[in-house]
């Protein structure tokens, strides 16, 4: 892991943001690959600053549910 200072670290709610602005659905074995298994953590930290997600059964797997971003907030 390379050293990086505290103010450049990217936050696993930035990671999270990054990844879900194509506004294409995520499912949560590509979150939790990409985002880390707490990206629901992350996910409560964004829709707390404003942001809206999507969240939805996958419509063929059973146990699983994806996610999108929806809305951001306004400035």
């Amino acid at each position: 892991m390379s050293k990086q200072s505290k103010s450049t670290r990217i936050t696993k709610a930035e990671r999270l943001l990054n990844l879900l602005r194509d506004g294409r659905w995520h499912n949560t074995k590509q979150l939790a690959r990409r985002v880390g298994h707490a990206f629901a953590v992350a996910k409560f930290k964004l829709v707390g600053y404003g942001y809206v997600i999507e969240c939805e059964k996958h419509p063929t797997k059973l146990y699983e549910y994806r996610y999108r971003l929806v809305d951001e907030p306004a400035a």
